[in-house]
């Protein structure tokens, strides 16, 4: 298994998706109060602080900006959720839709909901991706998998995310060959993850040494049995990356048992990190890796 962590420097009908939850996390995990310090032995160094959607806190998320500002807090990895465009590009976007995030309502009027496949690259690229988050980020692109990779560079990994591949087919193999082109097989600097089995499964397939960690949603587990949930990820997933509420003491170590690392989703209170920090989680997606930061320097 490749090492995965760098050595840091010292210095939503919402009532039924509700219901959902409650089910799934009575049966994912029983509650513990959080901790108010970090209890836990362990190296900073030795855990990964992963920037979910770049520092999106404080800049429009997958943004060169929001990257940026991330690795100058110093997040061990960038998350970059792909879409893929109707010509075949892998680009950073979280939504399907471009609305939410891009002026392509006011660019493109008469292309309602702004599906990111039905677009071209050169018309996503006419697109402003920051002016919704700040008028400081205005004329912000929606940037492509190959220009996040050549603005990391080697300052910091990347953690990828295959998004709704189901109506993106070949997103996979593409993914493979950006990678390769890059020099970025066969090396700790990139981690893939997905909500899709399938999706992983073809990632194993297509590069037996690729680091995939399989994403739980409380959606996904209601009702399923978490054991044999983390035997079948375990057939072809280094890790998980289950919503943070999901996470006690027991699959923490259930997981570990399976040699798979755990990497929770989304931890932006203070209480959050230091509750999963002492549970000995691996890792953390956050939207503040500055505060996260902060916490493993102080504990170190």
């Amino acid at each position: 298994m490749l090492e995965y962590l760098r050595t840091r420097p010292a210095t939503a009908a919402v009532l039924l998706a509700a219901a959902v939850a409650v089910v799934a996390l009575a049966a994912f995990h029983q509650p513990s109060p959080p901790d108010l310090t970090v209890t836990r032995e362990f190296e900073p160094q030795e855990f990964a602080v992963i920037a979910y959607r770049g520092a999106s806190a404080y800049a429009p998320e997958h943004t060169l900006a929001s990257y940026a500002k991330a690795l100058g807090m110093g997040a061990d990895y960038i998350e970059v959720d792909l879409q893929m465009t109707q010509d075949g590009a892998l680009i950073a976007l979280h939504d399907v839709s471009l609305e939410r995030t891009t002026d392509a309502e006011e660019v493109y009027p008469d292309r309602e909901p702004w599906i990111a496949g039905l677009f071209t690259l050169e018309e996503i690229k006419r697109l402003d991706a920051g002016s919704w988050f700040g008028e400081e980020y205005a004329g912000e692109e929606v940037p492509t998998l190959q220009e996040v990779i050549d603005l990391v560079g080697r300052d910091a990994r990347l953690y990828i995310e295959t998004k709704e591949p189901e109506a993106h087919p070949g997103m996979e193999r593409r993914l493979i060959e950006v990678l390769d082109e890059n020099g970025l097989l066969g090396t700790d600097r990139v981690i893939v993850q997905s909500f899709s089995p399938e999706s992983l499964q073809l990632l194993r397939e297509l590069d037996e040494d690729l680091f995939l960690v399989q994403l739980y949603s409380p959606e996904m587990v209601a009702g399923q049995d978490r054991e044999e949930l983390l035997d079948a990820a375990a057939e072809y997933a280094n890790g998980i990356g289950p919503d943070k509420d999901l996470v006690d003491a027991g699959l923490v170590q259930e997981a570990n048992r399976r040699n798979l690392v755990v990497h929770p989703y989304t931890v932006n209170e203070r209480a959050d990190m230091l509750r999963l920090l002492n549970l000995g989680v691996e890792g953390m997606f956050t939207d503040m890796p500055d505060h996260l930061m902060g916490i493993l320097q102080r504990s170190g």
